[in-house]
């Protein structure tokens, strides 16, 4: 008899292994999908924004040298 309760905590031990490997098994193929879809979005996105960056730096350069010229213009 004391050796069926050890055998059904080993048999429940065992089977929550089983169902903790398949679950670490769907979350490996999940974070892989997060990971390829979070790659695919940067890319996607990441080009328009250094693009959106890029002419936001040279709108405001073009600015500093336009108040330049007319402060140069402006002195005798």
């Amino acid at each position: 008899m004391a050796a069926e309760p050890d055998n059904l905590v080993l048999s429940l031990l065992r089977d929550m292994r089983a169902v903790q490997h398949e679950q670490s098994r769907r979350l490996i193929h999940i974070e892989g999908r997060v990971d390829q879809t979070h790659e695919s979005m940067i890319t996607g996105l990441g080009l328009p924004a250094h693009a959106n960056i890029r002419h936001d730096i040279v709108e405001e350069r073009l600015r500093d040298l336009s108040d330049r010229v007319e402060r140069l213009e402006g002195k005798p």
